[in-house]
């Protein structure tokens, strides 16, 4: 193995120490922390440290071939040691910036998506709604105009035949359907209003 290559070697995984404790840090940012043991955290573990050896691996099999050294190890510690001494701060400062900024961007995000799409279409349903309730209110208005002009003559005129006691009676028992039909229109108006 050449010098330069021994070089590469030695930055990359200095930088692969960075990467590992700006890592440490984002993912106890995030991780709830528990007081006892816990599968799901423990899984979440294994998982991240997995991703994170695969990363450093990758980045080693990329500058030297995959040979691990001595020096391999010490180049990472080194790194990992200049994250916390030099970096760590400046890091967390930046990471909660870009945590407020998103959720801000998120908020603004939700909010026009609101404000174009779903308000929009809450207005166009309820003015369907309205109109839908005028065309029934209309129709029911209309039947009940109507079944009146004809109800009563009809009536008076089966009164004078005598036959008018089976009418009354289908009369009386749909009557209370007419009433809340129309406590149901009074209703519907004032919910416009």
């Amino acid at each position: 193995m050449s010098l330069t290559v021994q070089f590469y070697t030695m930055v990359s995984m200095a930088a692969m120490g960075i990467w590992l404790g700006a890592a440490i840090d984002t993912y106890g940012r995030f991780l709830r922390k528990r007081r006892s043991f816990h599968w799901l955290t423990a899984l979440k573990d294994v998982l991240f440290w997995l991703i994170q050896g695969l990363i450093v691996f990758y980045v080693l099999l990329e500058s030297n071939h995959g040979e691990v050294r001595f020096y391999v190890f010490l180049a990472i510690l080194c790194g990992y040691a200049c994250y916390k001494a030099l970096l760590q701060n400046t890091y967390q400062r930046l990471l909660e910036v870009i945590i407020r900024l998103s959720i801000a961007f998120y908020r603004f995000v939700t909010n026009l998506f609101n404000i174009l799409l779903i308000v929009p279409i809450k207005y166009v349903l309820k003015l369907l709604y309205t109109l839908g309730m005028m065309v029934v209110t209309a129709i029911v208005a209309i039947f009940l105009f109507i079944f009146r002009i004809i109800w009563r003559p009809l009536r008076w005129a089966l009164r004078l035949i005598g036959k008018a006691t089976r009418i009354d009676r289908a009369y009386k028992k749909l009557s209370p359907y007419f009433l809340k039909i129309k406590e149901y229109i009074k209703a519907m108006r004032k919910k416009k209003e």
